[in-house]
């Protein structure tokens, strides 16, 4: 299956003789190959798609319906890249900054990630080690109940002004729970960020 980074897939879920359900999940891998992709599932206590994926073995069949979306960057950036996650909104952000990185792309690449407690950054270490081995991504990894995390805190909203320089100037692309996205929107256009550089799923 070939896709473009930052869209996501259907998975059926099996309901014991009645019509399947179905569940969209991110695409959170970046189209190095076409015989692969990764998704990422946070278990959820009680959900039927998270609970029915993190029980497969390897070897078991998964039906799914895809590529879908058009949450993807540009082939041509225009402008730096800014990307905003929370939770596991995170795995479009990462499909498409690997993708990018992939190609040694000239633009500078922003993450601002948020996440509530010490143990719910996702793909932290990645993150760390991508920065100091790349000259044109930064990261922002910033909890808002932190225990001993030493990093930053506060909510994403908070953060931008002191991050990410020249807002007006950046695409920023927003992924997350619904009053997340709401409050950074507000917060972009409050800066003067046009609203056609925002782009949020």
């Amino acid at each position: 299956m070939t896709f473009k980074p930052g869209q996501f897939v259907q998975v059926f879920i099996p309901q014991n003789g009645d019509k399947p359900l179905r569940r969209s999940y991110s695409i959170a891998s970046a189209p190095r190959d076409p015989n692969w992709f990764e998704l990422c599932v946070t278990l959820v206590d009680g959900g039927k798609g998270s609970t029915y994926l993190h029980s497969l073995k390897p070897g078991q069949k998964v039906q799914i319906m895809g590529p879908l979306g058009k949450f993807t960057h540009p082939d041509q950036l225009l402008r730096d890249m800014v990307f905003i996650a929370t939770g596991s909104g995170i795995a479009p952000m990462r499909s498409m900054i690997d993708d990018l990185v992939d190609k040694k792309t000239e633009r500078q690449l922003f993450l601002l990630y948020g996440n509530r407690y010490d143990g719910d950054i996702i793909y932290q270490e990645e993150w760390e080690n991508l920065e100091s081995d790349n000259r044109n991504f930064r990261a922002c990894l910033t909890l808002s109940r932190p225990e001993k995390w030493q990093g930053p805190k506060g909510y994403v909203g908070e953060k931008i002004e002191g991050f990410v320089p020249n807002p007006k100037e950046k695409d920023f692309y927003i992924c997350g729970l619904s009053n997340m996205i709401n409050d950074v929107q507000s917060k972009l256009l409050a800066l003067g960020t046009p609203k056609d550089q925002i782009h949020f799923e």
